[in-house]
């Protein structure tokens, strides 16, 4: 079985695809208010170039082989730039809600944090199926959206099936609308169908985002307020 995961290291490269909008011109202003605001605490691991939808592990198994394969010497520090200056500093318990074959379970993962020898900033480490500040697994979150796009079941049905307040879903929905039409910009929004969307939603996507908005994709706004991850 073919898992279709590149945990390769990540080399900065991205391949624009011919046709793609040009949402970074339209979006400028806000990237540079929001990197001022709230400048990086974290590192994210974004090595994945494939649907969301295709990889068969699990998303522990997907977090596992992530950090295991994890090369200090090739990640940059958000806060100074230095490359090659990140060591083990320590780890620190969080908890992901998420879906494994069809049931939900929360897992209790170690979040590693790395020490940059350069500058003295510590900053955790983040692979792509976490939303920063969020306890849900982003196939989790993509999954209750497909259902209520879909018109699969009812927003009570939904809640009901997988264990979150109506208060929830709305927040998961309204910002998966707003980080959707920044991505694709107003034009491309209002022409692209929200379940395709999220049926083609990628790595490459997620880089795209957190590249051009040091934002992660689904992450709340005022979240980088915090100091835990």
């Amino acid at each position: 079985m073919i898992y279709c995961m590149l945990f390769s290291l990540f080399k900065g490269i991205i391949i624009k695809k011919e046709g793609t909008h040009s949402w970074q011109e339209s979006v400028s202003s806000f990237q540079n208010t929001f990197q001022r605001k709230y400048p990086n605490v974290m590192i994210r691991i974004l090595n994945l170039f494939c649907k969301l939808k295709n990889i068969k592990l699990s998303d522990q198994e997907w977090f596992d082989r992530a950090i295991a394969k994890l090369n200090l010497l090739e990640q940059v520090c958000p806060y100074c730039d230095s490359k090659g200056q990140m060591i083990f500093h320590d780890s620190y318990p969080r908890y992901m809600i998420t879906l494994k074959a069809n049931h939900i379970e929360t897992e209790i993962l170690r979040i590693p944090r790395v020490k940059c020898d350069s500058c003295g900033h510590t900053h955790a480490v983040l692979p792509e199926m976490l939303i920063p500040y969020s306890s849900y697994s982003i196939r989790f979150v993509l999954t209750v959206l497909k259902d209520y796009f879909l018109h699969a079941h009812t927003v009570e049905k939904i809640c009901e099936m997988y264990q979150i307040a109506h208060s929830t879903f709305y927040a998961f929905r309204d910002l998966f609308f707003s980080h959707k039409k920044l991505i694709l910009g107003a034009l491309n929004d209002a022409q692209k169908k929200t379940s395709d969307f999220i049926e083609e939603t990628d790595g490459q996507l997620l880089f795209q985002f957190w590249k051009s908005f040091r934002l992660s994709f689904l992450q709340t706004y005022h979240a980088s307020d915090f100091h835990h991850l």
